[in-house]
Order: structure tokens, then C-alpha cells, then sequence
């Protein structure tokens, strides 16, 4: 009785019908398959500020400052090189783990925003900005991304939230805060 009824359904259906089941089937084996994860990624945003009393001279003027941002794979390298191998050959201090980099100077009190999709394999931030005094400065900071999520067909229509981040350029000191 099963049989008959499968040679019946079997023989009402056309050529062309037949082919855009297997076809859908086909889509939809690809989709489960166990494929490489691609991680998604994250609208960056990261306001970079200088105070208006940033990087002081002997008699407490406010100086220009150059900033380095580094979007990094891992912080590890980063944060044990010292200053001077960082400006003068970071790409030899940190290889592979470097994804991108942003440079700039600014005057006290400017601000500047970096705006981009950060990488896939981007596990952190991190700053480098060059104090006259580096032995009474914090000249280096790091913030660690939260893990990016697989990458989702429907992040087309719902797009995950950005990652904001303030980069604040003290008077001696730089740090990185997450931005509400």
C-alpha cells in the first residue's frame, strides 16, 4: 500500500520538480555542513581624546602627543615590549599579531574617531602614546575584545551592537574604558 502510493506521488511529479527538491535539498545539507566557523565581524568605534593639559613640558605646558592604535590578535607581545622597540620597529616586535594600525598626533584637548569592522581574529586593543616624560607615564594600555560571535545569516537584517571604546590621554597617563 506505502509502495503504491510513493509510485503514484513519484509519477505526478515532473522532471523540474524533482530537480528543485534536490536542488533545496542540496542547500540545505551545505548549510549543516561542519565547515570552518567564520567569526563575525564588530563595527569598531573608538574615540581617541587628548586632555587639554595632555603630555606636559618642564614648566606644566600642554604638548602635542603622538598615539598609536593597535587592533592586535593577542595583547601578549604588546604588553612585554618596551616603548622604543614600539615606536621605532613594532612590526618586528609583533609580528603576526598585528592587524592593523591607526597613527596620529594630536594637540591638547583634540579628539579623533577610528571607525571601522574590526577583524575576524581581533582579540584586543591596544595604545602607545608617546609621553616626554615616559618614566613618570603610562604610556601603554590594553583592552581585550569579548569573543565575536560565529558569523549569523541574519546579522544582514540585525546588526550585533558596535563596540565602543575611549581612548583618554591624561596628563601623564592613557587608558582604554568601554563607552556606553
Amino acid at each position: 500500500m506505502v509502495l503504491n502510493f510513493l509510485s503514484q506521488f513519484a509519477a505526478r511529479r515532473s522532471f523540474s520538480e524533482w530537480l528543485a527538491i534536490g536542488g533545496l535539498c542540496l542547500c540545505l545539507a551545505a548549510c549543516s555542513s561542519g565547515g570552518p566557523t567564520v567569526k563575525e565581524q564588530t563595527d569598531l568605534q573608538v574615540q581617541v581624546a587628548a586632555s587639554v593639559n595632555v603630555n606636559p613640558d618642564d614648566w606644566g605646558r600642554a604638548a602635542p602627543i603622538m598615539v598609536r592604535v593597535y587592533e592586535l590578535k593577542s595583547a601578549t607581545a604588546f604588553e612585554s615590549a618596551d616603548f622604543f622597540t614600539l615606536q621605532n620597529d613594532s612590526k618586528k616586535a609583533l609580528g603576526d599579531d598585528v592587524l592593523a594600525v591607526d597613527e596620529f598626533i594630536l594637540r591638547p584637548g583634540d579628539k579623533r574617531e577610528i571607525r571601522r569592522k574590526s577583524n575576524q581574529a581581533s582579540a584586543a586593543i591596544g595604545v602607545l602614546a608617546g609621553y616626554r616624560d615616559l618614566g613618570k607615564s603610562v604610556w601603554r594600555d590594553v583592552y581585550r575584545l569579548p569573543t565575536a560571535p560565529d558569523a549569523s545569516w541574519y546579522r544582514a537584517a540585525i546588526p550585533d551592537k558596535k563596540q565602543k571604546l575611549v581612548i583618554r590621554l591624561d596628563q601623564r597617563t592613557v587608558s582604554i574604558t568601554e563607552s556606553e
